[in-house]
């Protein structure tokens, strides 16, 4: 087991890409903020199936430095604040998503002041490391990408997923109809989230599309996302003639019937993290933790994304 010093830390860290066994904790220096960058001591990690990709090869620079410490998004305190950096300070509460020479499953990071915003206050450390990567894939894809508008019928594959419930918050408050696939399990969750029964769909008991057009009365969804990562050619048959899709992988996808295809590459946003932030505090948002890890767990914590069927957001505490 590593032992943090004054100058090192514990992180959890890959020397190698691979499995689940190359996840190990290591004993690296503190890392020193540049002029654009603040430090942060980092609180709790969100756990994605991202977090999987890279450490299995994807995602990652042409000649990673290793070892190589995995994590897109974290919530935290600042410890220190690089010489150009005006907008946060030292003591703030924050979180971020962001992407760099290191990640979040350490005890800190270095990390652009541009992808930090403050936490809001509402939500714990926990909660908020939930929220990052999740909650700005959700809002770019529905606000900016499909543009989603009042009254439009919305189909969202993976619903009860980290991404998909945020999704389906934000659709439920433009005040467009909301049509969801999930385990019955999760139904009662999403029920919650402001979803009518009559709109959500089994994809293990029935036929998605055939339910999608039924539900609309045969036109089909106005617009589509596909939460889930692997439902896309089934997604896209539940949208109208002349609609919308958004997926969030790099899958192939016909473009026929008129329906526009938008590959979501979400962004890390300050901006857009407050305007976020702004929501989780007027209640209009909420977020869902379902498992928590702590940080030397990350192998438990990465299986368990990887068979992930329950609703939320798998997260790793490191305070």
């Amino acid at each position: 087991m590593a032992h943090a010093t004054a100058d090192t830390m514990m992180a959890v860290a890959i020397d190698r890409f691979g499995g689940l066994d190359q996840l190990a904790v290591h004993d690296l220096p503190k890392p020193q903020p540049a002029a654009d960058e603040v430090l942060i001591r980092v609180q709790a990690a969100g756990v994605g199936i991202w977090d999987s990709l890279q450490r299995q090869g994807e995602f990652s620079p042409d000649v990673p430095e290793f070892p190589l410490v995995l994590g897109a998004e974290c919530s935290g305190v600042i410890e220190r604040v690089g010489a150009g950096v005006t907008t946060l300070h030292e003591g703030d509460a924050v979180y971020a998503y962001f992407s760099g020479k290191q990640g979040a499953y350490a005890q800190y990071v270095a990390v652009k002041a541009g992808a930090v915003a403050v936490k809001p206050a509402s939500l714990s450390f926990i909660e908020a490391a939930a929220v990052p990567v999740d909650a700005i894939t959700a809002h770019q894809a529905i606000v900016d990408e499909l543009k989603l508008k009042p009254d439009e019928w919305l189909f969202v594959a993976g619903a009860a997923g980290g991404v998909g419930n945020i999704a389906v918050q934000i659709a439920v408050l433009i005040g467009a109809r909301v049509i969801a696939t999930a385990r019955s399990a999760n139904f009662s969750f999403l029920e919650s989230l402001g979803l009518e029964r009559a709109h959500l769909i089994d994809y293990t008991q029935s036929d998605v599309v055939k339910a999608v057009h039924d539900i609309t009365g045969g036109s089909g969804a106005d617009a589509a996302l596909d939460a889930a990562g692997h439902n896309g050619e089934q997604t896209l048959a539940t949208v109208r003639d002349g609609g919308r899709m958004a997926d969030l992988t790099d899958q192939t996808l016909p473009e026929d019937r008129g329906v526009t295809v938008l590959h979501i590459e979400s962004k890390p946003s300050a901006a857009r993290l407050k305007t976020l932030g702004e929501l989780f505090e007027a209640g209009q948002l909420r977020v869902h933790v379902d498992r928590v890890f702590e940080l030397a767990q990350a192998r438990a914590a990465q299986a368990a994304v990887e068979t992930h069927h329950g609703p939320g957001k798998i997260v790793l505490s490191v305070a």
